[in-house]
């Protein structure tokens, strides 16, 4: 069974994705596993801190940390708006469904100095 390890602030970015990043590795990466979660909502999840099967293509990876601030601080807004907490296992549907709500209320709080925010914002999320 597939687990897919994820950092707090990607339930957001994937909630938001329409094809566009750092890079096409980068795209491809996010494309891959977004339409994974899509096909199978049932799929595990594991919050973590650090870089995470999404952080694969991210230029500001460096080994297992990002050497960016703004990821860090996005982690800690969707733990503390959502209740979540690190190592917390879930089903994607379940995580989906909480990031929904969240980006719903909390998006330009939580991200809003992201270079991806105005795009995102432009997203209606169901």
């Amino acid at each position: 069974m597939t687990v897919f390890r994820l950092r707090p602030h990607h339930g957001l970015c994937l909630l938001h994705f329409v094809g566009k990043g750092y890079s096409r590795p980068f795209s491809a990466n996010m494309l891959q596993i977004a339409a994974c979660l899509q096909k199978e909502p049932n799929t595990s999840i594991e919050l973590c801190a650090g870089a995470d099967c999404l952080c694969a293509y991210c230029p500001h990876r460096k080994g297992h940390i990002c050497e960016s601030e703004k990821p860090e601080r996005y982690d800690h807004a969707v733990l503390q708006c959502s209740g979540l907490q690190i190592h917390r296992k879930l089903v994607w549907k379940d995580f989906r469904e909480r990031m929904a709500a969240l980006s719903r209320r909390n998006l330009r709080t939580i991200c809003g100095d992201c270079e991806w925010y105005l795009l995102c914002a432009a997203i209606e999320i169901n």
